[in-house]
């Protein structure tokens, strides 16, 4: 794990770099202390930190009057396997050695009472490690560590483990005692002799015991790696001989006890193409351990290659003169877990996508501590772009509206007591933006949670803006004030006028409409101008609607209309828009004149006409209306009256299991019950045509038909049926050759349908199909539109407590590990945290692109800085390629933003490695000119077809079809290029199918 990766904006300089104490210190949570956050920490403190943290001699520091502990990777070994590493990071000096604090106690107090330093040598001093109380001896050194006024605020020990050399001191001291002794003994006499030669014999057999032992704890451990719960494998030679391997590891490379004795890659011949071989070759030769973490591995279970993951150590073990002859395999079967976090990083992206695509905001409060978050979406509602903290007074209380501010914290005051609300906060109010001064409209939801004592503690919630909605409302209203108005003015005169909503609804009647049609104002208004309109002449209102819509006024259209006693009146209908105070057209003005005596001498030329305007009309609008039901309805109606079919009748091509089955949609000059008491047509002779898409069917007398009457159980006309003898059937086929369904025209007399009729019905049927397709497809986008905003009114209610509790957990036990194990899964998924912060990062740079706000933070660097950090950066990432830097730059100053500028390199270094599979370099060239730089990163791998060049850096655009399996939602390169193109830069790629890409940009100088 690379101490730089880890490494934010965020984090101060001083604790750059320091290994795994670094690392661990960086990740602390250090506002849970008397200390607060690492950037208000004293000068002194930061300058001792850092020599500390970059030292490689065992170093310790006790800070503050609570004596606050710090040390280094140097200083962790001392503190043993299973002891106080990482726990006592943080701690207090009392809690973390409270079994040596009488013997240390005195010792701090001295050093920071006289500010004078200490020395100690081989002092005992016994800690706590490895499970037990061990004796360890000690050469150490307290110093005091002053703050910036010059008093001792901590102290600094520098630290020796001294056990191994005061132990071989005392053997050594013994083993002089005895020579001595047994000296004495050898001058005695020979009897003493004898008794030597016994005592030899004694060692002898002892000799043999330790030998019998030494075998003994050879079984031993052999039991031990036999039944030890992760996979150990034991590889001699440089064969790789598998000489020995637990039941664990047999059944992770899935073989049997019958490979123990062969080479490992002769027993496992998948590994052949894969990286373990070579990584044991390169371990053999340089007797260096290898530490692989969730690494994928094919292995060939039950005659199948399948995927896993692991987790393994290749550990080299030495003979007496230093040479590596065997190899330990230590491994942990990884493979759930790495799924279930690819599942959870994916379930994390799509509620990230959701909550930016639905424009909410949410807001949460710490009620213990008085402190409230705001994510941009909500400050932006509140009128507010500042990136310092807000406050409940202030950005809050002080944004809301006046005549709301009063009502909203009162329902906010009862929010926070449970008996009353439970919790529950939902709630309408308009807010006063403090800097843009513009009145929004909210709708907020939340919930507040509350302790065992019903106190709350915390408040969570959305925000969305409701400002568009609350206006039509508005204007609903106020636009009926003025149809009421205008109907009492247009009650005084003697012309026809009629109003009506969009929709055909009937809103005014007039005096002269009474005494022309005969219905009283009472009876027709609220119901559809069609009241007064003959079926022969519905599809004019299409058209009328249509033209109002646009805003055109129609004059003199000369047309039909019924009375109340069924009389028909040639009309000239003038209709002109009504239009509310902001221009938008809310509804239709009709004036009317009864023109009887002009329209006989016309009836046949006029009629003639409608029909053609209608057909043309009719199309226009079945190919501009997304209603699905309107659509086919249209159609049935229009091509029923334009053949004079005596009914008409559109089905679809649904069949059922049996292939027997149609579904009736709509139905024209008949009532649905006339067909639905027979049932569903089937696929009979006669269907089959129209329904399989071979063509049109028309017949003069079906009864004739050789086809007719072939099927049980009717045998023909079903009892009761509609009267057919003239039949025309046309097949509705889609865009994409599918049979969509059917028009069906019936005539109780023969010979009424011609060519004309069977060619007119073609046309719209052909028409019909497309606005049948673009309805369907709304209709989808519809339905996925209500799904989404389901998922996001649960995801933005439900989310944010378990989000924030996982962050929470995994610093807990960052804190509470007990081994480096448990710490490196745990910091993998701290990683995975950051990860998603970046994924949350880029989806907000994408906002702000959109709307104008991405600043940028100039300043003058050399950018060969910048691009040998990326590239430092991203191989820390991975061990498979090998990334060269090619330049003949010694430096070169730009003006831009560097992070920006770094962002940039690390989305093209990281592409080159996720598309290069199958690669291990990728290559960075650097160039420099008196009038720019010039950066290319290149790759060997996939490559990008010419033709999606130019689209690569389209937002969210991916070339799917070229890496299906390779995750990313498509905005690095959009990101990218927008930034260069900010500096006033350029953004491009070059590339070859199968031999790869370079992506190269330029700035100014």
């Amino acid at each position: 794990m690379s101490s730089k990766k880890s490494l934010n904006v965020s984090t101060p300089l001083f604790l750059k770099g320091g290994g795994e104490m670094g690392e661990l210190t960086r990740l602390y949570d250090w506002t849970t202390t008397s200390l607060g956050k690492p950037e208000f920490w004293p000068q002194s403190l930061k300058t001792t930190l850092s020599i500390i943290l970059n030292s490689k001699f065992p170093m310790f520091l006790w800070w503050g009057p609570e004596l606050i502990c710090f040390y280094n990777d140097a200083y962790r070994p001392s503190l043993g396997i299973d002891g106080k590493h990482p726990s006592i990071l943080g701690m207090t000096a009392e809690k973390a050695w409270p079994e040596i604090w009488h013997i240390i106690k005195p010792l701090i107090d001295q050093v920071l009472s006289e500010g004078e330093a200490t020395w100690n040598e081989d002092m005992l001093i016994p800690i706590y490690r490895n499970g037990q109380i061990e004796d360890v001896y000690w050469t150490f050194s307290y110093s005091p560590v002053s703050d910036e006024s010059g008093n001792p605020t901590g102290v600094l020990v520098t630290c020796n483990e001294t056990t191994d050399k005061v132990e071989s001191r005392k053997l050594l001291e013994t083993y002089t005692n005895e020579l001595q002794t047994v000296n004495e003994e050898m001058a005695a006499s020979n009897e003493e002799l004898l008794t030597t030669n016994e005592e030899l014999a004694l060692i002898e057999k002892n000799l043999q015991t330790m030998v019998s032992n030494l075998a003994a704890s050879e079984s031993r451990f052999r039991f031990l790696v036999q039944g030890a719960p992760v996979a150990i494998g034991v590889l001699v030679g440089r064969e790789m001989i598998i000489e020995s391997a637990n039941d664990v590891m047999l059944k992770a490379w899935g073989k049997t006890q019958a490979v123990v004795g062969l080479p490992l890659a002769v027993a496992l011949p998948e590994l052949q193409g894969q990286p373990f071989l070579q990584l044991l070759d390169d371990v053999y030769d340089s007797g260096e351990p290898y530490y692989g973490y969730e690494i994928p591995a094919y292995m060939e279970h039950n005659g199948q290659l399948n995927e896993y993951y692991f987790d393994f150590i290749y550990q080299p073990l030495q003979d007496e003169k230093g040479f590596t002859n065997t190899i330990m395999i230590v491994a942990v079967d990884v493979t759930g877990q790495v799924k279930s976090k690819k599942d959870l990083e994916s379930a994390y992206e799509q509620i990230r996508l959701s909550k930016e695509a639905a424009q909410l905001g949410t807001f949460d409060m710490d009620l213990i501590n008085g402190t409230m978050e705001w994510d941009e979406r909500c400050k932006k509602l509140f009128g507010i772009s500042h990136d310092g903290p807000v406050t409940y007074e202030k950005d809050f209380a002080g944004g809301l509206h006046p005549d709301d501010r009063e009502r909203i914290l009162n329902i906010i005051d009862g929010v926070m007591i449970k008996s009353v609300s439970n919790g529950n906060y939902d709630v309408e109010y308009r807010t006063i933006g403090a800097e843009d001064k513009k009145i929004r409209w909210i709708k907020a939801k939340g919930k507040v949670y509350f302790n065992e004592k019903e106190e709350p503690v915390r408040f969570i919630g959305s925000v969305l803006d409701i400002t568009e909605q609350k206006l039509n409302e508005i204007q609903l209203i106020e636009g009926a004030e003025k149809q009421a108005r205008l109907a009492a003015i247009v009650n005084t005169t003697d012309d026809i006028i009629i109003s009506k909503t969009m929709n055909g609804v009937i809103t005014s009647w007039n005096k002269a409409a009474e005494r022309m049609f005969g219905y009283s104002e009472a009876e027709v208004v609220g119901h559809h101008i069609s009241i007064i309109i003959p079926d022969s002449h519905l599809k004019e209102e299409a058209f009328i609607i249509e033209q109002v819509k646009r805003g055109r006024k129609i004059d003199h259209f000369e047309t039909i209309r019924v009375a109340k006693n069924g009389r028909e009146i040639p009309i000239s209908l003038t209709v002109s828009p009504i239009v509310d105070t902001e221009g938008k057209i809310i509804g239709a003005s009709k004036i009317a004149r009864d023109i009887s005596t002009q329209i006989a001498e016309q009836k046949i030329t006029q009629r003639y006409t409608e029909r053609l305007e209608i057909i043309n009309l009719m199309v226009q609008t079945v190919s501009e209306e997304l209603d699905l039901n309107k659509i086919l309805q249209k159609v049935t109606d229009a091509t029923t009256e334009l053949t004079g079919a005596k009914f008409g009748a559109f089905f679809y091509n649904n069949t059922d299991e049996s292939g027997e089955s149609f579904l009736l949609y709509t139905l024209s000059g008949a009532p649905r019950e006339a067909f639905e008491k027979f049932g569903m047509p089937r696929n009979t002779a006669i269907f089959h045509p129209t329904f399989s898409g071979e063509g049109v069917v028309r017949i003069d007398d079906v009864t004739q038909d050789p086809r007719y009457g072939k099927n049980d159980p009717h045998f023909g006309m079903p009892k009761g049926h509609l009267p057919v003898v003239s039949y025309l059937a046309v097949p509705v086929v889609s865009r994409s050759g599918v049979v969509i369904g059917g028009l069906f025209f019936g005539h109780p007399e023969p010979g009424k349908f011609t060519k004309d009729h069977e060619s007119l019905v073609v046309s719209i049927a052909a028409q019909s199909a497309m606005g049948i397709d673009n309805a369907k497809l709304f209709e989808e986008v519809k339905t996925l539109n209500e799904k989404k905003d389901e998922f996001i009114g649960l995801a933005s209610h439900e989310l944010k407590t378990p989000l924030t509790s996982i962050n929470g957990y995994l610093q807990i036990l960052s804190r509470l590990k007990t081994d480096e194990q448990s710490q490196k899964f745990v910091n993998k998924a701290l990683l995975q945290v950051q990860k998603l912060t970046t994924l949350v990062n880029d989806l907000l740079d994408v906002s702000k692109i959109e709307a104008g706000k991405l600043k940028l933070s100039i300043d003058e660097f050399d950018i060969r800085d910048v691009v040998e950090d990326a590239i430092e950066l991203i191989q820390h990432t991975t061990d498979k390629y090998k990334i060269t830097l090619e330049t003949d730059v010694e430096s070169c100053m730009v003006n831009a933003d560097s992070q920006r500028i770094e962002q940039v390199m690390i989305n093209l270094l990281t592409n080159a490695i996720k598309y290069s599979p199958g690669t291990d370099m990728a290559k960075v060239l650097l160039s420099c000119t008196e009038s720019e730089v010039k950066v290319g990163v290149r790759d060997f791998g996939m490559g990008i077809a010419s033709d999606k060049l130019i689209q690569i850096f389209s937002r969210f655009y991916r070339v799917d079809d070229a890496s299906p399996n390779i995750s990313g939602l498509g905005i690095g390169l959009y990101l990218s290029s927008e930034i260069i193109t900010r500096h006033n830069g350029k953004l491009w790629a070059e590339s070859e199918i199968n031999k790869g890409s370079t992506f190269w940009f330029t700035l100014p100088l």
